[in-house]
C-alpha cells in the first residue's frame, strides 16, 4: 500500500526542485549575456579603430536658394503659342547668385604630407578620443588615404592609443583626428 501523504510530499518536492532548476538556468543565462555585453563593450574601445565599419557620412544642411518661378510675361507668351524668343531661356546662361560665401577650404590646395596605415582602415574622428565610440566617427578612411596635417595635436588619455592624436584634413575638405600610430609619412 502506498501512503497518500508520501505521494503528495514527493510531488511537492519534485515541483520545488524543478522550479529551482528553472531559476538557476535563467540566472545562468542572464549572467552569460551580461558578461558577454560587458566584455564586448570593454573591447570595442580597444579594437574599435582596427575594425572597418560602414558609417554614413553626416549630412550637413545648407540654405540652398530655391529657383523662383518664371515671370508672368514669360508664362503668358508660352501660353499664346511657341515663340522662338520665348523658347530661349534667359537666365540659364547666367549663373544664379548664391547667398553662400565661397569656401576658403576649396581655395586652399590639398597637399598631403601623411597617409593612413596600409594594413587597415582607420576611423576619422571629430574629437581626439575614442571614448565617444561610433558617435565621433566622421568617416572610415581606407588604407593609404592621403591626409594633410593641420598642425594641431592632442595628448592621449589611453596608452593604447599611442602618444598623440593629430588633426588632419582629407581630400574632401573634412577635418578630423587620427591616432599617431595609425599614420605614416605620405608616399605618392
Amino acid at each position: 500500500m502506498t501512503d497518500p501523504g508520501l505521494d503528495q510530499r514527493l510531488r511537492q518536492r519534485s515541483r520545488r526542485a524543478g522550479f529551482m532548476i528553472g531559476i538557476s538556468m535563467a540566472l545562468t543565462i542572464a549572467v552569460c549575456i551580461g558578461g558577454f555585453s560587458v566584455i564586448y563593450a570593454a573591447l570595442d574601445d580597444t579594437f574599435g579603430d582596427f575594425l572597418s565599419r560602414e558609417v554614413e557620412a553626416p549630412v550637413v544642411p545648407t540654405d540652398v536658394p530655391t529657383r523662383e518661378p518664371e515671370s508672368q510675361g514669360q508664362q503668358a507668351s508660352q501660353a499664346e503659342g511657341p515663340d522662338e524668343e520665348a523658347a530661349e531661356p534667359t537666365d540659364a546662361s547666367e549663373p544664379e547668385p548664391t547667398d553662400e560665401p565661397e569656401s576658403t577650404e576649396e581655395a586652399e590646395e590639398f597637399v598631403p604630407d601623411y597617409q593612413t596605415s596600409s594594413d587597415y582602415s582607420v576611423n576619422f574622428r571629430s574629437e581626439p578620443s575614442a571614448d565617444g565610440g561610433e558617435t565621433t566617427i566622421i568617416v572610415v578612411l581606407p588604407p593609404e588615404t592621403p591626409l594633410m596635417f593641420t598642425g594641431e595635436d592632442a595628448p592621449t588619455d589611453n596608452p593604447q592609443d599611442g602618444d598623440l592624436w593629430m588633426q588632419f584634413t582629407n581630400e574632401d575638405g573634412e577635418t578630423g583626428w587620427v591616432r599617431e600610430l595609425d599614420i605614416s609619412e605620405y608616399e605618392p
